[in-house]
């Protein structure tokens, strides 16, 4: 008998669990399970156990390095799938994209790479999925996930944090002690529909178990000193237990190597020669390197598979655990390592089908038999796969390699059909696509040391336009000096010049330059009008059209007009949200919520949902929240502001989830990452309405010195008024706040464009505000004719205090009763504290001047429903007491004598 027990011992609580989450993933819910555990832990037994009752497809990471293919566990699941399913479930134009993980799928390349390609991949298999669940429930396993490459752990984020549904559960096995990981899947593990399981050690008893199922018996001494030596790790039970009655070495390594040592000569070999192929090998290329036919291959490794060091599955070999793999590598002697390492790659040169991803194996074992000048041309060529694979971290963790061997390959040039200069540019280009400029600016930094833009002027450009997209990453403000640079200096190639304005005219809209976007624009419009054959133009008549639109302050005409034509979904999905932006900034949220649900719509169906859909799902928060469905907009942001996407629509995210915990004062903190943005420097149309919600947010908590320290700091934004949609709010919020000179507020709104009924609301307010003129009734009457609740309620309760100033205490009442009967509906708790406590001080009471607080706004809800007051206590988590108060409270500012007259009013008065 092998010393894998046939027994499974112990992890009753946590095989329940995996249980329990595929029935909630039959039932329709969200569902995930983490399963953590140190190595030889039981990690793979448990799932393998559990995937005996349910449909299962396995798919593993591999610590080969270079030589494994990236994505690896999804094109094994893909591969046990087979073709014919893959292509029965999917549209085919989604299939070339697939053919990225598996090329069997299509022979039709995928469509050029625009910068989403890596987002439309894991868009495709989420739809895979959920298409597999749909026709009948799958569990969906990745084994080892602490040797996932980056791009497969940005796919496993993508998966967990937009998990697949109806009918599919995702589990994923990992390392906890390994550095690269423990963060990570700490932070996936918090997730509301996301189970992780912790394997504990196994007990003496459960110890006793896996003994007596590999042994037959287990006596008690001899269960106290393997669970005492062996720590309750099952794999090392194992190891102990196949040397019953014998002395037992003393380091885990040693006890491995005495396993294989008990086994034939020709079965050491072939394990040997295994090893240096990584943690799995095809039999083919195994057969090869060792020179053995199949059928002897077979019969020597037969007893490393019964003895449990090997597993046999699909066209190969895996080694049953690393740590096994690892105690045989280890044990060679340099001249064995390098030999082996040298077979794998004179066969694998020979027959490139034998292995998965030829020329990082390639680029591995030519290194490993210290042949750098071999190892460096598979290395680049492994970088050209990985790119075709949108896989860039992996591009650029290759092309590195490429570097770091350059200077002992003298004809590295010969070999790569590049110069180290543009070796370093595509390195730069792929950590840029990777979206990692801390691993890009210095490799674009030695290229452009080497690079004389007098001599290369096209060059040179290419580099700084680079330099300056890693820049924008970082929220550097030398972006746009870069982007201006090449510019200039791409004057004599007319093609060139066309690429880099068109670069330069997208930034420096997004930095709020609309005039020279939209004159740069235009330029470039006119070069390659010019141009034979001239180039694609859609981007640049959207940047054009954007930049007449000027967030809503100009002619949106050319972003209609461009909707007419036939767009593709990408372009249709732009033009849609620039569109909701525009309609935003001039008060028509209802429009903008339409034009949103448009493009999202759009992007569902061209599956982009994930990538192009992000912006409006922004703008579709926003204008939820602009018209007072503050439930609708929470809702939508917990389901988007957890998904996988960078850190910039992240962060557009966070700015609406501050906004709502400001006017409902209850919701999720503030994300530190959020908080901790610079507020003197960066895109205004971020930084300004993120700060305005912060200084509402510490306002809401009564925090005034933190508020106006806010308002300081932003403030010294070198580019705040070249956005006015932007600044006129929080010019609002931050005169409320006080504090900052009222001069100084009143001397920018003076000199700032109000070219909208928004704007000019805004600029009344601020004037009120800062000690000028009180023009409050146009500003309620413009919130009121435009339908925006929370702003109308702010103006209502900002008038009613200068009715007060002056004495007019009738219209104070009335407009006080008015915010709070719109408070009360929104559920704006802060203000309507704020009305409350205002109206108490001016001594104000009755049906006239009696706004209600918070809770009694719930109360009176609840009230105009019928219910009673134990009802009431016991739907609020209150005392029937507590209630019998606030029902009392509500009757005398009602100025009613009934809890019938009370629904009345409170209907009446749209408080309920």
């Amino acid at each position: 008998m092998g010393p894998v027990s046939p027994v499974f011992a112990g992890r009753a609580a946590e095989l329940a669990a995996l249980r329990a989450a595929h029935d909630r993933a039959r039932a329709g819910e969200a569902a995930a399970v983490l399963v953590a555990a140190e190595a030889g832990g039981g990690k793979s037994r448990l799932v393998e156990e559990f995937s005996r009752d349910v449909r299962a497809v396995t798919g593993g990471c591999l610590d080969l390095g270079a030589a494994s293919l990236p994505y690896a566990p999804f094109t094994a699941i893909l591969r046990r799938l087979g073709r014919d399913a893959v292509t029965a479930l999917m549209p085919a134009a989604a299939l070339p994209e697939l053919a990225r993980l598996m090329p069997a799928l299509s022979a039709a390349a995928p469509p050029p790479d625009d910068g989403t390609g890596q987002m439309r991949l894991f868009e495709h298999v989420l739809t895979l999925a959920e298409r597999l669940g749909a026709r009948e429930p799958v569990v969906l396993v990745v084994e080892d996930a602490h040797w996932a490459d980056a791009s497969t752990r940005d796919l496993l984020s993508f998966l967990l944090r937009n998990p697949p549904r109806p009918g599919v559960l995702l589990v994923v096995t990992f390392r906890p002690e390994d550095p690269a990981t423990r963060a990570p899947f700490a932070e996936l593990a918090r997730l509301p529909h996301v189970t992780r399981l912790d394997l504990p050690p196994l007990t003496a008893a459960e110890v006793a178990d896996q003994m007596r199922g590999i042994l037959g018996a287990a006596d008690h001494a001899a269960v106290r000193d393997v669970h005492a030596r062996c720590g309750g790790n099952p794999l090392f039970v194992e190891t102990l237990v196949a040397h019953p009655g014998e002395a037992l070495p003393g380091t885990l390594r040693d006890l491995l190597l005495a396993r294989v040592d008990r086994l034939p000569e020709p079965t050491r070999a072939a394990l040997r020669a295994a090893s240096a192929a990584g943690d799995r090998v095809g039999h083919a290329l195994l057969a090869a390197v060792t020179g053995r036919t199949d059928a002897e291959l077979s019969e020597a490794l037969r007893p490393a598979v019964e003895h449990g060091l090997l597993t046999a599955g699909g066209d190969g070999y895996a080694f049953r655990h690393a740590l096994i793999r690892d105690a045989v590598h280890d044990a060679l002697l340099p001249g064995e390592r390098t030999g082996l390492h040298r077979r794998y790659a004179e066969t694998i040169e020979r027959a490139p089908a034998l292995s998965d991803a030829p020329f990082g194996a390639l680029a591995v074992h030519w290194e490993g038999c210290g042949d750098p000048a071999k190892a460096l041309a598979a290395a680049w060529r492994a970088a050209g796969e990985r790119q075709a694979a949108t896989a860039y971290a992996e591009q650029l963790t290759l092309l590195e390699r490429v570097l770091a061997l350059w200077d002992d390959v003298p004809g590295a040039a010969e070999l790569t059909g590049r110069t180290r200069l543009r070796v370093l540019e595509a390195a730069a280009e792929a950590a840029s696509a990777a979206g990692d400029p801390r691993r890009g600016l210095p490799l674009v930094r030695q290229a452009l040391d080497g690079t004389d833009p007098a001599r290369s002027p096209v060059e040179a450009a290419r580099l700084l336009a680079l330099r300056g997209m890693l820049r924008g990453f970082q929220g550097h403000d030398g972006e746009l000096d870069d982007l201006r640079e090449a510019a200039r200096l791409a004057a004599a190639s007319p093609p060139d010049r066309v690429k880099r304005l068109a670069h330069l005219a997208s930034r420096l809209l997004v930095h709020g330059a609309m005039d020279e976007g939209g004159r740069l624009g235009r330029e470039a419009l006119e070069l390659a009008a010019a141009l034979d054959p001239a180039p694609r133009t859609g981007g640049l008549e959207f940047i054009v059209a954007a930049a007449a639109a000027r967030d809503g302050d100009g002619d949106t005409g050319p972003l209609e007009r461009l909707l007419s034509r036939g767009l593709g979904a990408g372009e249709r999905v732009r033009v849609l949200n620039t569109l909701a932006h525009a309609r935003l900034n001039t008060g028509r949220a209802a429009e903008a919520l339409a034009l949103t649900g448009e493009g999202l719509a759009v992007a569902e169906d061209a599956g982009l949902a994930h990538s192009t859909g992000l912006a409006p799902a922004v703008n579709q928060v926003e204008a939820l929240y602009r018209l007072g469905r503050w439930d609708e907009a929470a809702e939508l942001l917990a389901r988007r502001l957890d998904r996988h996407h960078g850190p910039a629509v992240r962060l557009q995210m966070m700015i609406w989830r501050i906004a709502l915990l400001a006017a409902r004062g209850t919701g999720p903190e503030p994300d530190p990452e959020a908080l901790a943005v610079p507020l003197g420097a960066g895109p205004p149309q971020t930084v300004l309405p993120l700060a305005q919600m912060i200084v509402e947010w510490r306002l809401a908590e009564e925090d005034r010195p933190a508020a106006r320290t806010t308002a300081d700091a932003v403030l010294r934004h070198p580019r705040l008024a070249v956005q006015p949609c932007y600044l006129w709010p929080l010019l609002e919020t931050i005169a409320r706040a006080g504090g900052t000179d009222p001069s100084e507020i009143a001397a920018l709104a003076a000199r700032t464009p109000a070219a909208t009924p928004v704007a000019a609301a805004h600029k009344a307010a601020v004037t009120a505000l800062t000690g000028g003129p009180a023009g409050w009734d146009a500003v309620i009457r413009t919130w009121e004719r435009l339908d925006l609740p929370y702003p109308l309620a702010q103006a209502l309760f900002d008038a009613a205090c200068a009715d007060l100033a002056r004495g007019d205490r009738a219209s104070a009442a009335e407009r006080l009763d008015r915010a709070a009967g719109i408070a009360a509906r929104l559920g704006a708790a802060p203000l309507a504290r704020r009305i409350s406590e205002r109206a108490r001080r001016a001594g104000l009471s009755g049906p006239a001047g009696g706004p209600l607080t918070a809770r009694e706004s719930e109360v009176v809800r609840l009230l105009a429903r019928g219910r009673s007051n134990r009802e009431i206590a016991e739907e609020l988590v209150i005392s029937p007491k507590t209630a019998s108060v606030h029902v009392s409270n509500i009757l005398a500012k009602l100025g009613v004598a009934s809890r019938g007259e009370a629904a009345a009013a409170a209907r009446d008065r749209g408080l309920a």
